[in-house]
């Protein structure tokens, strides 16, 4: 009899192998994403790395931002406060130069009667016969132990006429030297020379944009020879340029000249109008500091003020103002700074010296 076998269950079997890969699968893949998840990529570091770097400048910015909008409003105090200081100087100043003017006009009344006086009781003195014209014009003096005599030597010098001026401006040096108004000049400071007292000294500088020696050293008064040198050097220069006053007080100022500028008695100013080159003060700074073209009567005035105020000297000025188109202040300025120094300003007519 035979026994029937029971057949096997394949179905059973290929499950569980199906389970164990699934089961096998899942382990593999939690263990590949715990290990990922547990260690961050070299590209994540980086991006952190400049997301912190970009956060610091950030940070630094902002920072130079608030300092800089500190500094502005800083400044813009500072600005308003000067601006200020400035407009309060300037209405000082203006009630100075009014009373500066009140007295000048006294002291010219003053002076008038004063020369009128001195006309009516002495008469003119006049020089030894062969040693040329009087000693003295309408009461210019040549006297004091130590005279400087200042030659501007600017391009206005060459000429009275504007259109005159800007013509021999554009002509060669010996034109310039052979100018009418210039030979006037250098005649001017030759009457001075000769009039200078024996036992006196003298020195002559010239002054255009710069300041310059006709001769460094001081010269004997009387002696022909020291003239006449000094006429040889005075022959070389020849006007142009502008004119700073101020560069040449500062020249005196600074111990350029052999002598303690405390010492020097009198000045001779040989000129024919305002400065047109120097530097303001602060209330004229900023209305006149800005042309680099023209100067108007108003800066001009400044300028001279400015020379002036910055010179410290107990010398007595006088000036000999020859005559120039255009510039219709020169005349009372030249006459304030005489006044106050109780020197004389003087404009000789076209005949003089």
């Amino acid at each position: 009899m035979r026994i029937a076998r029971r057949a096997t269950g394949g179905f059973n079997l290929a499950f569980l192998d199906i389970m164990a890969c699934g089961l096998g699968a899942i382990i593999l893949l939690f263990m590949l994403v715990k290990d990922q998840a547990s260690a961050p990529s070299a590209e994540l570091e980086m991006l952190q790395a400049d997301l912190s770097a970009a956060r610091a400048e950030l940070r630094e910015l902002e920072n130079a931002a608030r300092d800089l909008s500190a500094r502005n409003r800083d400044l813009q105090s500072e600005l308003q406060s000067e601006l200020e200081s400035a407009e309060k100087s300037g209405a000082e100043a203006g009630g100075a130069a009014r009373e500066i003017i009140d007295l000048a006009k006294e002291i010219a009344r003053l002076e008038s009667e004063k020369a009128a006086q001195r006309r009516r009781l002495e008469q003119p003195q006049t020089a030894p016969a062969g040693d040329g014209a009087e000693k003295h014009l309408l009461g210019l003096r040549v006297e004091g132990d130590f005279i400087l005599i200042l030659l501007d030597s600017s391009a206005s010098m060459a000429d009275e006429r504007l259109v005159d001026i800007v013509r021999i401006k554009a002509q060669d040096t010996a034109a310039k030297r052979a100018a009418p108004k210039w030979q006037r000049a250098l005649a001017t400071v030759q009457w001075i020379m000769e009039r200078v007292p024996e036992g006196s000294r003298y020195m002559i500088v010239e002054y255009n944009e710069k300041v310059g020696f006709v001769l460094e050293k001081w010269l004997r008064g009387g002696d022909k020879n020291a003239r006449a040198e000094a006429q040889q050097a005075l022959e070389k220069l020849h006007p142009h340029g502008g004119t700073n006053l101020q560069a040449a007080l500062e020249f005196i100022s600074a111990r350029h000249i052999p002598l303690d500028p405390a010492d020097i008695t009198d000045i001779y100013v040989i000129t024919d109008s305002l400065p047109t080159k120097g530097k303001y003060l602060l209330p004229q700074r900023f209305a006149c500091g800005r042309s680099k073209i023209t100067v108007s009567g108003e800066c001009r005035r400044a300028l001279m003020y400015s020379a002036i105020k910055s010179f410290q000297s107990n010398a007595r000025v006088n000036t000999v103002l020859l005559p120039v188109e255009g510039d219709p202040d020169a005349a009372y300025a030249y006459w304030v700074w005489a006044a106050s120094t109780t020197g004389t300003m003087v404009s000789p007519g076209n005949a003089w010296p």
